[in-house]
């Protein structure tokens, strides 16, 4: 029975985790490269809703992806007791990894989105770009890129850790 558990955990974990990641990593990557050849009315428009509609999803799937994480570490993993955070590697790279899981969580959901619904909703960046002073709305849209880059890292760092385990 706890083995198809673990099984199951494991896929809803790998699967929480693909959505999450390559949620954001395609709107990054994939979405806004092409939104930006738009005229900046649609633009904001655009991504305003995309970031409205999508944070919430994206948040429960990070969210989703720690749960499992801690269920296979502790209820259905080695994980134990306190000691085995501190005296095992296994526990060490967990605990590790749930401290980076959920800073990267927090950081895309309170920063990095705060960040860009400031800048999307700032409609004097907008107008100014749409009659012809792209200058302050480039320099806003690369402060999201620089917030939001942090988040990238901290996937990187916890792929990493899961290729210790």
């Amino acid at each position: 029975m706890s083995w198809g558990l673990h099984s199951f955990l494991l896929g809803c974990h790998i699967l929480f985790a693909a959505v999450w990641v390559g949620g954001v990593l395609f709107i990054g990557w994939g979405v806004y490269p092409v939104v930006k050849k738009m005229p900046p009315s649609r633009q904001q428009t655009f991504l305003h809703a995309l970031m409205k509609w999508s944070h919430w999803p994206l948040t429960a799937a990070g969210s989703g992806v720690i749960f499992t994480g801690f269920l296979l570490g502790t209820v259905l993993g080695p994980i134990r007791e306190w000691e085995s955070l501190w005296r095992s590697d296994y526990g060490q790279i967990w605990l590790f990894s749930l401290i980076v899981g959920l800073a990267v969580l927090a950081w895309g959901a309170l920063v990095g989105y705060r960040q860009a619904m400031k800048v999307l909703s700032d409609d004097s960046l907008w107008r100014r770009a749409e009659s012809g002073d792209t200058r302050p709305l480039m320099k806003a849209m690369r402060s999201i890129i620089l917030v939001e880059s942090l988040e990238a890292v901290g996937f990187i760092v916890l792929i990493c850790l899961m290729l210790l385990f």
